[in-house]
Parts: structure tokens; C-alpha cells; sequence
């Protein structure tokens, strides 16, 4: 349920008068169920009339740390006396929300001084009936999954609330977690009860470890698997599961929608002026917030203590960034580079779940969240430090910001221009299930005449052919769609752009029809493959990179990343045109070159992105041993090419060839 039906939820709950049971909101752990009761459900109440001029009276207990029901009624009744004291000014007219937050805190320091009384609350009561008006009292009880009051005293203690002293109750919890906090006292002896029979504790193992230590004695334990145990034979859950219903009467499941709670958090609202004040910060977390939702939604991220944790975290980081590169035309990406790896850092600072290394690429990682490993964002090690020590390091904030506009302008220099498609009718298909069998039959056709007139970008074809071979399937397209191919692969033999395709993986309900589209396809991708690096050698001739070794070491500097993103540079370079250049340099000139090789072959893991260069780079080792080829003239020239051999029987080595037999 989201906040409007929760509102109506208890609001309808408490203008029944036959509802006599309790109210729960279900909600994990920081999905802002607290928020969502002292901004809107202490208003949707206390709006509730009852005859004329009378409202509900608001009462919030925090259940966090309490032990016992004497101090439950204690807090209980200091609450209320609070409240009635303040309610006649002007800061208490609809309830208890401006001073929720302390609230709990006073009455718990003044229910030392009214001494004891009975645990029974209407006992209590009748003692002060004339303060209390007890038929228009809705009490809030929250953080019940860190309650220590056993759960079946908790309970009697609420049954009596409503059916004896005519109470409403709503109760703000995770279910999940109700009366694990049992489990967590004593463990000491809970664990030795479980490891009886000298059963032994090891690490946690991932799947891989569980693999290669299949044969692990039986009478061993994993930390996790410990805590789990422990937790399922000493929880009381089962114990609230039991008897929830003779109590609740209703569960509302809390699903807040994290955008829009996150945007009510940082800019306020009518009902409250917003965590972060006016300001620079502000102004940019409200234009980034589909990107902020979008970051905590990678991470599968609600919990909104973690997002306020990060919004004070962030705040210093984009202070020093606007400081420092507000000028930078790369602003921009450095500050939402730094957004979405923080936001990352901070969670699973949170959670205790890891950022794992996929790639390693210069000076930067590659690394994706534990349970996601199919997105990937860059690592920037001074947020980690910065979130342990909780120094932020200015210098190494310059450092990483660097990298990011060395890295833009590369991709500036070097991105094609995108091609659009200008035919209309796959558009139209889009929506095929609210057209007739005719009107489809007739845009199919429509699509296939504008795609020999080459109206579509090579991005579009995959989907194209998709759609064809589903229509197929369900009879809105009669002819084989292989000669569709042939179309495609004709217009990309004649065009003379390069066109990358933003690859969305297809999905398919058996692997009949994935076999037909593989087979229709790669034909497709690995003709535009071919094609885009004849048309990319054609501009590196064009750039006459082989006019001497200064200009061959400059291109391979500012090209590094769209070779490594193509995953080859050897097929987009002319060997011969090579070879005649390093006969034709200088000492100096050949170690230059040299060095070249070593600024594209780089990164640690080579074999992930250049696996596809062995043979090419064996060819050019060989060639470099071949007095017939390559020009050696005097000692010192032989030693500068024996040099740029080792530099290339290295990177053959961390590509995985086996080197040389000494």
C-alpha cells in the first residue's frame, strides 16, 4: 500500500467504533514509517470529528528499549499528561507531531516521579478520569520489533487498551523482525546450547568456496549459518505469529514509493520544511532526484535512515566538487560520478554488503554491487576513506576529478555521431496489440519500405528483426524474415558511418525461438563488426599516425579508451605501415613506440579486454625477431628492439600465453 491508501486505511479504522482491534504498519526497517505518521497520519486523525469539535487525541510511545509494562504504563500516562498540558497552546493544536521527536524521551524521565502503579491501565484510568478522555484516544506504538516485553504480555497489555478502556491502536513495525530481538540476549550460552557435540564455527563461504569444499565436516557451522540457527530456535516470532490475530485486526503493508519520499525529505512540504536547508545542495539534490532514486533503486535501497545518512555524507563532497570544478565544462559527470559511487559506498556501509572488482581500467576500478553483477559504475577510493575516517580528502578528490575530464574529453574526441532513424512506422509497431491484424500487416510493410530506403540506424535493426520473428510466430507476418536480412546486411555493406549498437539483452520464452534469432542476427553484428573497423582504420590512415613515433604514441594516448571498449587495437592498426615505421625511427624514436603499446596494454586484468589481440601481437613478436623485416644495425639498435619484443612477450603473458622456455 502506498501513503494515500494507508491514510484512508486508518482513517476508516478509526471512525469504526466496531473496530476493536489493533491497526499494524508493516514496513521494513527505515522505510519511513515514523515519517509517515508524524507528517500525515497525526493530521489524517486529529481531522477525524467527533460531534462537535471534539478530535482524537494523539499519543506516539517509542517501544525502543522498553522492558516492562510498569514502564510502558508509566510512559504511557506521562505521554498523555504532557500532551493535555500542552494542548491548549498553539503549538499542540492538532497533536503531538511537533514534539514527537521528545516526547518519548521527557516521559520516560518524568514516570520516575510519579511512583508505581497498578500494570492493569484502566486501574490507572479511573484514578485521573477527569483528565483523560479516554473514548478519543489513538495511541501509536512503534519500533514493536525492538521491543523487550515478551509479545504475548505486550499484547494482553493492548487487548486491554481496546476493549476495556475503548481505545484505537496502531502499531508501526517490520513484522518480519518481531521478537528477534530475543534471540540477541544471552547469546553466549544460546550459541554453546547450538554447538554442543563439539560442533565447529567456520567462515562464511560463497558459492564457489562451498564448491571447492564439498567434502567440510558435517559437525561444522558458518558464522551465518549460526546466527540463522540461533535466531529461528530463540526468536519470538512464532510466537507473534500465533497470536497476532486475536489482536490485529488488520496488517497495512507499507511499500513508500522511495522517489517521491525522497523528494518530500529533502525539499519539504506544507507539514514540514524539508531536511536540507536552502541552498546550492538543495537546489542540485532536487534537479538530480531522478538520478539519486535512480542509484538507491541499483542498490535496492528503501531504507530511508541510509538515504538521510548519505544526503549529510554528500553534502561535503559537493561543496569541495562545486568549489574546485564548478568552472569544469565535465562538472556535471564529476559530481554525479561522485553521486552514484557515494551513494553505493554509504549502502553498503550500511547494509555490510560488498562492492566487488570486475575490471581494472588505468587508474580506476570497475566494480559492481554484491547481488548485481550486472551493473557497473567506477570506484573512487576517497569516499570509502572518507566514510571510515570521516576525513574527506581534498587532494585525492582533485586526483579523481582529473581523471574524469581526461576521461571525457577522450570520449568528446572520439564519440561518432549518433544516427538516428528517421522511418516512423516501427514507432507505430510499438503499440501493435491495439491495432487490427490489417492495420499491422499494412505498418510491416510500411517499415519494410523505409528500411530499404536506409530510414533506419543499425541500433534499431536487432529489434526490428525481434518483432518480425514474433509477428511470425503468431501469423502477422507470412515471409521469411531472412530476407530481411539480406537487406540489412546490404545496407551496412554501402554505409559509410560508424554505428555502434546500444545492445539491450533480448529475452525469449524457449530456447527455440533464441536459437532463430541468434542465427538470423549475428550475421547482422558481425557484419557491422567488420565494418566499423574498416571504416575506423580508414581514419587512422586518414590521421597519419605513422608519420613518426610521436605521433603514433600521441594517438594511442587520447584513443586508449575506445580501443579498450572495442576490446582490440592490433585490428585497427596496419602492421606493415608499423613495421615501416619503426625501421625508419630513431633509437629514442623505437622505445617511443614502445611505450605506445604499454599505454594501450595497461590495466591488470588485459585478458578481459585485449584477449582478442594474441594472435595479432604473436604475429608482431615474430616479425620483430625477423632480421628479413625488421632493420637491426649495430648493438644498441638491436638492444632498443629487443627491448620492444619483451614489452610485447609481457602483455602475450598476461593475456595468458605461455612465454619462452628459458
Amino acid at each position: 500500500m502506498d501513503r494515500n491508501e494507508i491514510i484512508q486505511a486508518v482513517q476508516s479504522y478509526i471512525r469504526n467504533d466496531n473496530s476493536k482491534y489493533a491497526l499494524l504498519i508493516n514496513g521494513a526497517w527505515g522505510s519511513g514509517k515514523t515519517f509517515l505518521y508524524e507528517n500525515y497520519l497525526v493530521d489524517a486523525i486529529s481531522d477525524i470529528e467527533f460531534g462537535k469539535n471534539e478530535r482524537k487525541t494523539n499519543i506516539y510511545i517509542s517501544l525502543y528499549g522498553v522492558s516492562s509494562i510498569e514502564a510502558l504504563s508509566k510512559q504511557l500516562l506521562t505521554s498523555y499528561l504532557i500532551y493535555a498540558k500542552a494542548n491548549g497552546s498553539e503549538i499542540m493544536k492538532k497533536g503531538i507531531k511537533p514534539v514527537a521527536g521528545i516526547l518519548g524521551v521527557v516521559s520516560k524521565a518524568f514516570s520516575f516521579s510519579i511512583g508505581s502503579f497498578s500494570a492493569d491501565f484502566s486501574e490507572a484510568i479511573q484514578s485521573i478520569s477527569d483528565l483523560i478522555e479516554v473514548k478519543n484516544m489513538v495511541v501509536c506504538f512503534d519500533d514493536l520489533e525492538r521491543c523487550t516485553i515478551p509479545i504475548n504480555e505486550f499484547f494482553g497489555y493492548v487487548n486491554n487498551l481496546i476493549e476495556h478502556c475503548n481505545c484505537k491502536v496502531l502499531i508501526l513495525a517490520d513484522e518480519n523482525n518481531i521478537g528477534k530481538i530475543f534471540a540477541n540476549t544471552n547469546v553466549e550460552q544460546k550459541y554453546q546450547t547450538i554447538l554442543t557435540g563439539d560442533r565447529k564455527v567456520i567462515r562464511d563461504q560463497n558459492e564457489d568456496d562451498k564448491k571447492r569444499n564439498s567434502n567440510v565436516a558435517k559437525d561444522s557451522i558458518t558464522v551465518k549459518e549460526l546466527k540463522e540457527l540461533n535466531e529461528l530456535l530463540y526468536s519470538e516470532n512464532f510466537i507473534y505469529r500465533d497470536i497476532k490475530e486475536k489482536v490485529i485486526g488488520k496488517t497495512c503493508n507499507y511499500y513508500p514509493e522511495i522517489g517521491e519520499t525522497l523528494l518530500e525529505l529533502i525539499s519539504g512540504n506544507d507539514k514540514h520544511k524539508g531536511y536540507i536547508l536552502e541552498g546550492k545542495y538543495k537546489e542540485f539534490l532536487i534537479n538530480h532526484i531522478d538520478v539519486i532514486v535512480s542509484t538507491f533503486s541499483q542498490v535496492d535501497n528503501k531504507n530511508l535512515r541510509i538515504a538521510i545518512a548519505w544526503l549529510d555524507m554528500f553534502r561535503n563532497i559537493f561543496t569541495m566538487t562545486y568549489k574546485d570544478f564548478n568552472t569544469s565544462i565535465y562538472y556535471e559527470n564529476i559530481i554525479l560520478d561522485f553521486l552514484k559511487y557515494s551513494v553505493w559506498a554509504i549502502v553498503s556501509n550500511r547494509k555490510n554488503k560488498k562492492i566487488i572488482k570486475s575490471a581494472y581500467h588505468g587508474n580506476a576500478d570497475y566494480v559492481y554491487f554484491e547481488g548485481h553483477e550486472y551493473t557497473h559504475i567506477i570506484r573512487y577510493y576517497f569516499i570509502d576513506k572518507y566514510i571510515r575516517s570521516d576525513f574527506l580528502d581534498e587532494t585525492d578528490l582533485v586526483r579523481a576529478a582529473r581523471t574524469i575530464e581526461a576521461r571525457c574529453e577522450r570520449e568528446d574526441l572520439y564519440n561518432k555521431k549518433y544516427i538516428k532513424s528517421t522511418g516512423v512506422a516501427y514507432s507505430e509497431l510499438c503499440d501493435w496489440r491495439y491495432m487490427e491484424d490489417d492495420e499491422i500487416k499494412e505498418c510491416v510493410q510500411k517499415m519494410l519500405v523505409e528500411l530499404k530506403e536506409n530510414k533506419y540506424a543499425y541500433n534499431d535493426y536487432s529489434n526490428i528483426i525481434d518483432l518480425l520473428l514474433y509477428f511470425n510466430k503468431i501469423g502477422l507476418y507470412e515471409e521469411e524474415v531472412s530476407e530481411v536480412q539480406k537487406i540489412m546486411l546490404s545496407l551496412i555493406d554501402n554505409d559509410m558511418n560508424v554505428q555502434e549498437e546500444n545492445h539491450i539483452p533480448k529475452s525469449f520464452s524457449n530456447e527455440e525461438e533464441k536459437q532463430k534469432y541468434i542465427q538470423l542476427y549475428n550475421p547482422i553484428a558481425e557484419r557491422r563488426k567488420r565494418r566499423n573497423e574498416i571504416l575506423d582504420k580508414d581514419e587512422i590512415e586518414e590521421e597519419n599516425i605513422y608519420k613518426n613515433a610521436d605521433s603514433f604514441l600521441d594517438h594511442c594516448q587520447k584513443r586508449e579508451e575506445y580501443y579498450c571498449s572495442h576490446k582490440s587495437f592490433m585490428q585497427y592498426i596496419n602492421e606493415d605501415r608499423l613495421i615501416e615505421l619503426i625501421n625508419s625511427s630513431s633509437l629514442e624514436d623505437i622505445y617511443t613506440i614502445a611505450k605506445a603499446f604499454d599505454t594501450i596494454y595497461y590495466m591488470g586484468n588485459l585478458r578481459d579486454f585485449y584477449i582478442n589481440d594474441i594472435d595479432a601481437l604473436q604475429c608482431l613478436k615474430n616479425d620483430l625477431c625477423n632480421e628479413e623485416k625488421i632493420n637491426i644495425i649495430g648493438i644498441t639498435r638491436k638492444c632498443a628492439i629487443g627491448y620492444f619484443n619483451s614489452v610485447i612477450e609481457k602483455m602475450l603473458i598476461r593475456l595468458g600465453v605461455e612465454g619462452e622456455p628459458e
